[in-house]
């Protein structure tokens, strides 16, 4: 039983051994503030609880695609199907709501800077079931659902603070968005833990009723089944079980309803579509639990590696104090008393690094949301909670015992009343032969497996980052365009999509003849988007096989745009002039995409379409740049079509050390029409950096991680060895006296801890095995290399050498009399 007394005795033991308990503290502080660290990130995106009522109630409808029963499009949703099934159901669920986001942000255009804002148009019932707070006003009523028209807008608190100073009577002013007038009713609180259906990185900042959300389908090819993306049908369940009935009942019959509104669409064979329940937590965690599940198997295995470093320093400090344990068993002392003493000190120096480890894991918290909170769901509630608390003082607890049984499990109790006796004489104790191998073979396998796991990680980063991505990026820069004009409607669409175009021409004119501008185009989109939207299409390979068809991305440019970014033409020739002013059917494939439509004949001069009317002028290179939608290079299109109204963007490329401002922009673009501005400009290479910031991200993480295990294994195996040394250290001497040379006795010590180090190998490489199999079986995708484990072992290798000398350094340089005196 532990008392006052034993904390007390062991304090007073570790004040005379301060190197000894700093030592222990730090390494322990570092690696369990990981550990913590890690333990909470997963806690809080697998286990912890939403910040919704009813959770396991809550679902998110889908309506995937499907062609021949295989998954068609995923992501999209046959939305007016939903509507109306929103507007004409009350009893499968006890609530529902729409919401849908825009593709593109939108500007305050009441504020002469006229910020951009991320909007989503919803209906009343969002904002009942997923509570959200108000710091003014109300959200919306059934009077603003559907059909209502009603001019309303909730606005954030970030919003509401940084564009209208917090003003108090914001309630029943009016913002403008686009050319629509909202009257704003409520500011929701920053602490609304919004949903985030379409990934981490989307933050809403103005909610609009369901009514004002743009409609892509009002000339849609396929009617009331058109799809669009980022729409959901959310809704509670009567009953958490229901999610796999009510499926399967809402498939038959909005399948049903899909096949009529398709009926007789060329292409559509073969379609369906299935209604999906999915639960919110599956929605909004995807596969995120993968990736952070491995950050806490490298925290742990970091760890591991800290501990068998302390359990070094305590098995030494064990020896040194055999004297007084002897003195102790001589007074009656049993081993469950040295075990209260060895556990008191090991539970006051854990006591300490855990309090420091929680300060390390806050740190870390904000720091992950620094620089994750766009890749990673839920990092913005990371904190302290209780299980990590409980986890950390779990941990902690088991540490200490398992220290504080190893040590008295070596502790030889008869021997110790012989010590005594001895007077000090002779040997002493110390630490078995075995446990000392087994210490370096233990450091030596960890550290072996979390280096070639950084290391084949880094290699893998690093061979994207380093990469050409296949278009030029230097002084280039996107305008994104805030446009004002009345709505579309299915009869102006094309004549708005012709002027559209013919105004961005102009602008671009306009723009490239300005002294700071090398060279200026437009498109739908750039080659690397500044919020990573793009556009896709379908082309049929052939008339008479609808079905035989190629999916590509589609940018809808000008002759400029190959030249602007230095994108490499393989065959063929570029657009010409004219073809883009008459719109021509003329179409320049990337490699991925001829190799796919032909793989044995020349793209140039190929027809595609469903009249064969488009025909392939040229085949530029493949970009390098793979983002989070495909894991290889998708197959690109471009063509001189005209400009639609979800997408329009201004490039232009700047002379070495020239610039423009965003007032010469608004008033390049004013001289053609008054209804564009820049509503923001992105540097090309800001945006291919966004793209690539997860892989950054990984070789940063990867490089600590592996810096620091080297450091650890260097500490801990030097220990060892030190230890070893001084065992040696009268033996060493003698050898020395009658004429061993100093090379001679570090060779035999190298080639003796070479000896446990291939053992560690070894065994690293059976727990490596075991490792790729599990990680095959999972979503984690790793890149095998040769080098990626042999430098790992090499690097050990390296170090045991190192550490060798070091540990016995000091005896070998010394006079032989040094070794013997003592």
């Amino acid at each position: 039983m532990f008392t006052i007394k034993d904390f007390s005795n062991a304090l007073y033991a570790l004040s005379k051994s301060k190197s000894y308990a700093a030592t222990i503290v730090v390494t322990l502080a570092v690696t369990l503030g990981t550990l913590i660290a890690a333990f909470n990130l997963n806690y809080t995106i697998v286990a912890a609880p939403l910040p919704y009522q009813d959770e396991d109630r809550l679902v998110v409808g889908n309506t995937p695609w499907y062609e021949h029963n295989e998954l068609f499009i995923d992501e999209d949703s046959t939305i007016q199907l939903l509507i109306e099934f929103y507007l004409q159901d009350s009893t499968t669920f006890e609530n529902t709501a729409l919401i849908g986001y825009s593709w593109i942000a939108t500007s305050l255009r009441d504020k002469d800077d006229t910020p951009k804002v991320l909007i989503a148009y919803t209906t009343p019932g969002y904002m009942q079931m997923y509570q959200m707070p108000m710091i003014l006003g109300r959200g919306f009523n059934t009077d603003e659902d559907i059909h209502s028209h009603a001019a309303v807008a909730v606005i954030s608190e970030r919003v509401w603070r940084q564009h209208y100073n917090a003003d108090p009577e914001i309630v029943g002013k009016s913002i403008q968005i686009s050319d629509t007038q909202f009257q704003v009713i409520g500011v929701a609180s920053s602490d609304f833990v919004e949903p985030r259906f379409t990934g981490p990185n989307r933050h809403n900042d103005v909610w609009l009723p369901w009514d004002f959300n743009p409609d892509p389908c009002a000339s849609g090819l396929y009617g009331r089944a058109c799809f669009v993306g980022w729409h959901f049908l959310l809704a509670k369940l009567k009953s958490a079980d229901d999610h796999q009935r009510i499926s399967q009942q809402l498939t038959a019959s909005l399948n049903a309803e899909f096949q009529d509104a398709i009926a007789g669409v060329p292409g559509a064979i073969n379609h369906s579509i299935r209604f999906e329940a999915r639960p919110l937590r599956q929605v909004l965690l995807r596969d995120s639990a993968a990736q952070t599940f491995w950050l806490f198997i490298g925290s742990l295995v970091l760890l591991c590696i800290a501990c068998v470093n302390t359990l070094n320093l305590v098995l030494s400090r064990a020896v040194r104090q055999q004297r007084s344990m002897a003195i102790k068993a001589a007074l009656g002392a049993q081993r469950k008393h040295i075990f209260i003493h060895v556990f008191s000190e090991m539970l006051l120096l854990l006591g300490v690094a855990v309090l420091i480890a929680l300060v390390i894991a806050q740190a870390e918290y904000r720091l992950l949301q620094h620089v994750a909170e766009a890749y990673l769901p839920r990092v913005t509630e990371l904190q302290l909670n209780l299980p990590t608390l409980v986890f950390s003082i779990a941990i902690t607890v088991f540490i200490g015992l398992s220290f504080a049984y190893l040590v008295v499990r070596q502790i030889n109790y008869r021997a110790l009343n012989s010590e005594l006796q001895s007077s000090g004489k002779g040997s002493g104790l110390q630490i078995s032969v075995r446990v000392r191998h087994l210490l370096i073979i233990s450091q030596v396998a960890l550290t072996s497996v979390l280096l070639v796991a950084c290391v084949l990680v880094l290699q893998q980063t690093l061979s994207v980052l380093k990469q050409d991505i296949g278009f030029a990026t230097e002084r280039i820069y996107q305008i994104d365009i805030d446009e004002v004009g009345p709505a579309i409607t299915a009869e102006t669409r094309p004549e708005r999509h012709l002027e559209k175009k013919r105004d961005l021409s102009d602008i671009r004119e306009l723009l490239a003849q300005h002294p700071a501008v090398k060279a200026a185009s437009y498109a739908n989109y750039a080659p690397a988007n500044f919020d990573g939207v793009f556009s896709t299409t379908r082309w049929p390979r052939t008339p008479d096989n609808i079905e035989d068809i190629v999916i590509s991305r589609l940018t809808i440019t000008d002759q400029h745009f190959l030249p602007l970014f230095e994108i490499k033409l393989l065959s063929g020739r570029n657009f010409s002039a004219q073809e883009v002013v008459d719109s021509s059917p003329v179409i320049i494939v990337n490699e991925s995409f001829a190799k796919a439509a032909w793989p044995d004949q020349q793209a140039v001069g190929q027809r595609l379409g469903m009249a064969q009317n488009w025909e392939v002028i040229g085949v530029v290179a493949d970009y390098n740049l793979i983002d989070q939608y495909s894991p290889t290079e998708p197959p690109r299109a471009f063509i001189p079509r005209n400009i639609n109204d979800v997408g329009g963007t201004l490039l232009y490329e700047l002379k070495p050390g020239m610039s423009i401002s965003k007032t010469e922009l608004n008033h390049i673009m004013a001289q053609v029409s008054p209804k564009y501005r820049a509503a923001e400009i992105f540097s090309l290479e800001q945006n291919v950096k966004r793209i690539l910031f997860a892989n950054y991200l990984a070789a940063g993480v990867t490089s600590v991680l592996s810096l620091l295990t080297l450091l650890l294994a260097a500490v801990g195996i030097y220990g060892v060895l030190s230890y070893n040394a001084q065992l040696r250290k009268f033996e060493l001497g003698v050898r020395m006296a009658i004429g061993a040379r100093p090379l001679t006795i570090l060779t035999q010590s190298l080639r003796e801890n070479i000896k446990l180090v291939f053992i560690g190998l070894l065994c690293s490489l059976v727990l490596l095995a075991i490792l790729w199999l599990f990680i095959n079986n999972s979503t984690f995708t790793l890149s095998l290399s040769l080098s990626g484990v042999l430098v790992p072992f090499a690097s050990i290798m390296l170090l045991t050498g190192a550490v060798s000398l070091l540990s016995i350094w000091s005896l070998i340089r010394q006079p032989a009399i040094n070794a013997l005196r003592n």
